[in-house]
């Protein structure tokens, strides 16, 4: 092809026909810019396609780590807690109005499940958008809303987790301190840790502090129940951005 373009612009050369290579010649500059342009195009197109094809992966990866935060935060943060608080506020109401006990062994267990207690929200779930960010390739969301949403998301995320682990109360080692808790047989307590824990029940330090661990409760599971409600919006809008994108899942 080339010898051949060669042997036309020598002909018009001798045939001193300069003004047709003159044309010729622009016309070869045009077929080559446009060759140029095409080449460029199938490679931006290429590029587009594997962009796409990362940004859904990315995508997907970021809506399973999502369902797994809001699986484990209801599970753990939520329903546990609801466990957490009614176990406290039984403490509370016999405190206030004291009655017979029939099951004292019962009546102690529930009352100390109110010690289960997790230090912050275990934030592990987010590994993808990490992976994002790092990499610099955050870009590839083309949906700015989708891209500006998700970079709020986890920023609250990872200031709830901060501040979630300033606040703790001294409930949980009051508890294990006038009864020792056995991991392999956890319904067992001594006569004389159980009339201690009775006695201490009347006093006003574990009244406070009783308070104190409900007031942690409260604002743990406040924030939980926001999370899990944050994080299935957020899925909703991968899941219709997901679907969007060319070959969408």
């Amino acid at each position: 092809m080339i010898k051949f373009f060669r042997k036309i612009r020598q002909r018009l050369l001798s045939e001193n026909k300069f003004s047709k290579y003159l044309l010729y010649a622009l016309g070869e500059i045009v077929l080559v810019v446009i060759g140029i342009l095409i080449a460029l195009r199938i490679n931006n197109w290429n590029e587009g396609r594997k962009n796409t094809a990362l940004e859904q992966d990315y995508l997907i990866s970021i809506l399973a780590d999502l369902e797994n935060l809001t699986f484990n935060t209801q599970r753990i943060y939520v329903n546990q807690f609801d466990e957490k608080i009614e176990n406290l506020r039984f403490a509370k109401t016999y405190m206030e109005a004291p009655y017979a006990i029939v099951d004292t062994t019962n009546f102690i267990n529930t009352i100390t499940k109110g010690a289960a207690s997790f230090t912050g929200f275990y934030l592990a779930d987010n590994g993808a958008y990490q992976e994002l960010v790092s990499t610099g390739n955050l870009r590839l969301i083309n949906n700015d809303s989708l891209r500006k949403d998700l970079s709020e998301f986890y920023t609250d995320m990872k200031i709830q987790t901060e501040l979630s682990k300033r606040y703790h109360t001294e409930y949980g080692s009051y508890i294990n301190s006038i009864r020792p808790f056995d991991n392999e047989n956890p319904g067992y307590i001594g006569n004389y840790d159980m009339l201690e824990f009775l006695e201490e029940l009347k006093t006003k330090k574990f009244r406070q502090l009783t308070d104190h661990e409900l007031s942690y409760a409260y604002r743990t599971r406040r924030m939980a129940k926001i999370i899990v409600r944050r994080g299935h919006i957020m899925q909703e809008k991968i899941e219709k951005e997901l679907k969007r994108l060319p070959n969408g899942r």
